[in-house]
This record gives C-alpha cells, structure tokens and sequence, in this order.
C-alpha cells in the first residue's frame, strides 16, 4: 500500500492543512473537552431508549481528539479500507506515491476541519472532533452543553445502529471492495485501481451505498432531535442555526470545495435520509423503521429512498412472507404446502 500511497506524507499533508479550532486558554480547552466526554457518556442511554435498537452491549471506545488526532484516525482508516479493498499491489515510483500522498493529505485535511464526529465500525471507536465541535459550536453562538449533547446524541446513534446490525459492517465492506473494481475472485482489483475510484469522495457512487448512507445519516439526524427533545433546551434554535449554516455551505468558492470533496454529498444524505425516515415512521412507527437495521434484505434501495411507501410496501410482503414461513403455511395458504 505504501507503494501506492505515502501515508506518512498524507498524516503531514493533512495536519498541516487542517484548520485550527477557536484559539482558547488551556483551562477553556480542558473544559470543553470534559463537557464533551460526558455528553458522550450521558447520549448513550438518551440514543438508546430514543431508538429502541437492541445491540449486544458492547460500546467500544470513545476518544476526545484534536485536528491532528482526527486526520491520523482518518489516515489509518483509509489505508486499512485500500487493503481490504485491494487484492494487488502495484510499484509505482516513490515521487508518484508522495504525490497520491499529498491528494490524499488534502482531503484528510479537509475532513479534519469539518466533521464533528465519526463512528468507526471496524474498530467500534467513536471519535469527537474537540477544535471542529466548538469552531461550530461558536459560529451559531449554541449554549456549550446544549451543542455538545446534541452532536454526541448523533454521533451515538451512529453506534447504535451498527450494534443492532452486527452485518453491517462486512456488508460495507463488500460494496467498497465493488467500487473499487473487484469480482467474485475472477478479476482482481490493484490498489491503483481502488486509488482512482475512491480518491474522489463526490465521484458518482453506486446506488447501494448512497442508499445505506443515506439511511444511516437521515435517521441518525432525525433522532439526535427526538432524544434530545426533553433535555436539550435550546434545541429549535441549535437547529435552526445549523441547518442555515449547512445550507449556505452550499454557496460560493467554499460551496465548489465541499463539492470537491464531497461534502455537499453528506449533506444531501442527512436530508433524503432524514426525509424517508420521517415518512416511514408517520406509516409504520420507528419500530417498522427499524426493520431497515435487521438484515441486508430489508434496507431501502435508492429508488425506495425517495418513495419510502414503496419500501414499506416492500417491508410488508417480508413480514407476511416471514409470517407464514413460520407458521408452517405455503404458497396457496395450505400448512406445509409449497408452490409447484
């Protein structure tokens, strides 16, 4: 991998290009971060009784981190995805690898500066981005405890989500290793050929995996509102402020760089995400939404994600069809008896 991609370039590349949070004192630094790590503690039963998911208990780690912390996550994470994606090593020469090196350094930069927080499936890790979490925090003028629990209820739900789907993250796994060229073990993908399709995070991906990111963002956007309805007290103002703050995201030179980079994507998800979640739950409750988390067959396709009525149709069917499978009924409503 290293021969394709300088890693160590990358790390340097994207540290310097991440943007600093608000310069503070160090006792205001410590202070945030403390908030920070109990709103992750306290999220934690808030996401739960909110979704009613059901996992296996496990929480994994939760780390506090800075710009430089985020960015060599980020860069572990992304080499570990181009090894498992890649079956093939190609040699390229050292200045094309420092090169590569230097993109992907941009782009960890650029993440470095403007995710809040991220779960991690692989590793279980849930990473809080301190400087990013009050550089926000800060720019909508949000009250400090108010703003970290909201973004910790989000970033908590991610967790939960995946808890309840234990499949979810092979299943992943096997929709980068499609993007990035591989077969059923007939033709095998280079890691320059998973370079070339993955460098680019607003490439056009296939509809699988807007479809699973979108329904991962939107409900997690949807609940970190409902749980937090009760205890959060300025939560319709937070809204507000950061919903206009995203949607001017969208404006000028710096509307061209998070396109570059993606981000205008994101954002597309949370709201086609958040949109189906909230239609489906108006017809089936969030009991049937969580359906979507109990295997592979019940997650909504792209097309479905903009008719959530067709999913639920869909969701229906499998629940009669599961219905009668265990009662022992056929095809022809018979105990027992099978199509001919």
């Amino acid at each position: 991998m290293a021969d394709v991609i300088n890693w160590d370039v990358a790390r340097r590349t994207g540290i310097r290009r991440a943007k600093p949070g608000p310069d503070l004192p160090a006792d205001e630094r410590a202070r945030i971060v403390e908030r920070l790590r109990e709103a992750a503690q306290r999220s934690v039963v808030l996401v739960a009784e909110a979704t009613g998911l059901t996992g296996d208990g496990s929480l994994g780690e939760t780390l506090v981190v800075d710009r430089t912390g985020i960015v060599r996550t980020n860069a572990s994470v992304m080499a570990l995805t181009m090894e498992k994606v890649a079956t093939e090593q190609d040699e390229v020469p050292g200045f094309v690898a420092s090169a590569t090196g230097r993109v992907a350094g941009l782009v960890l930069g650029f993440l470095g500066t403007n995710i809040l927080g991220q779960y991690e499936p692989f590793s279980q890790r849930l990473l809080l981005n301190a400087p990013a979490i009050e550089r926000v925090r800060d720019a909508i003028g949000a009250d400090l405890d108010d703003f970290t629990l909201w973004v910790c209820l989000h970033e908590q739900t991610h967790r939960q989500q995946f808890a309840a789907a234990p499949w979810l993250p092979d299943y992943l796994l096997r929709l980068m290793q499609g993007l990035a060229g591989s077969t059923t073990g007939q033709e095998k993908a280079t890691v320059a050929s998973a370079l070339r399709k993955l460098k680019n995070p607003a490439a056009s991906i296939p509809g699988e995996i807007t479809a699973v990111m979108s329904l991962l963002e939107g409900y997690a956007d949807m609940l970190m509102d409902q749980a937090g309805a009760a205890v959060i007290g300025s939560l319709p103002s937070i809204r507000k402020s950061f919903d206009q703050r995203r949607a001017e995201s969208h404006l000028g030179f710096q509307g061209l760089i998070n396109r570059l980079f993606g981000l205008a994507m994101k954002h597309r998800q949370y709201a086609d995400g958040k949109k189906f979640c909230e239609a489906v739950c108006r017809e089936v409750g969030l009991e049937g939404l969580n359906r979507a988390f109990a295997a592979p067959e019940y997650l909504p396709t792209e097309e479905e994600l903009h008719n959530p009525s067709a999913w639920v149709a869909r969701l229906r069917l499998h629940e009669i069809s599961e219905f009668l499978s265990e009662n022992g009924v056929g095809a022809h409503g018979e105990p027992g008896k099978s199509p001919q």
